[in-house]
């Protein structure tokens, strides 16, 4: 588990929802260097996780399907 003083490091310099996530701080960096790479795309970020996840190498297709889904509320516009 990572130490106080390291999240409070990060917090202002990661994105909020990879921050928040419940993965070690070294695949948050991973993944805040990926979004960077991205211009801050973080849709770009999550579809080319779930690319990843569909992968021959990788067949992990419960993650991906998380991820579409998650992908399709957070564009999803809001109702009034």
């Amino acid at each position: 588990m990572e130490d106080y003083s390291t999240r409070l490091l990060y917090k202002d310099k990661i994105h909020p929802e990879i921050y928040n996530s419940n993965i070690p701080m070294d695949q948050k960096l991973f993944l805040q260097d990926q979004l960077e790479y991205l211009g801050g795309d973080f849709d770009a970020l999550l579809e080319d996780m779930e690319k990843y996840a569909i992968l021959a190498e990788v067949e992990d297709y419960e993650n991906a399907a998380i991820i579409r889904d998650y992908r399709k509320t957070i564009k999803a516009p809001l109702s009034n």
